[in-house]
């Protein structure tokens, strides 16, 4: 191999291996960005599911099947605290739902921008607070 060869040898693998470091760099950043939002959006379903599984468990609904609204703010009060994420709760005006939202604070992540939020309507007859002999009359 004549000196020319072996320098334009050296630079295409110099190039090739920066490319390639590069791709691999990109590709770690997305993985821990994916896994971070994967926990995060774990955290918020876990949240839901301990509210809803707190409201079913408690008694928060009149014989009206209506919710009792001290009783349920008093369970949802009562969940452990967790400084990443704040809740939040609204009352239908008909006293039959119960807007649930449970939303993301730690706007240090990567995906501030894209903040997570998730909501669900909950009701007394969904959390099987109603007698069936109350549901059968209808």
């Amino acid at each position: 191999m004549t000196l020319t060869e072996v320098v334009v040898s050296a630079v295409i693998l110099g190039i090739s291996s920066q490319v390639s470091l590069q791709g691999w760099s990109r590709t770690s950043q997305a993985t821990a960005s994916s896994v971070r939002t994967d926990q995060q959006v774990r955290l918020l379903e876990q949240r839901l599911l301990a509210s809803r599984r707190a409201l079913a468990s408690a008694a928060v609904a009149d014989v009206d099947c209506r919710w009792e609204p001290e009783a349920v703010v008093g369970v949802l009060e009562g969940l452990p605290k967790n400084a990443d994420l704040e809740t939040s709760w609204r009352f239908e005006p008909s006293a039959d739902g119960l807007w649930l939202a449970v939303e993301l604070t730690d706007l240090s992540s990567p995906n501030a921008a894209n903040a997570f939020k998730r909501s669900q309507l909950l009701t007394p007859a969904g959390l099987g607070h109603c007698p069936r002999e109350a549901n059968d009359d209808q």
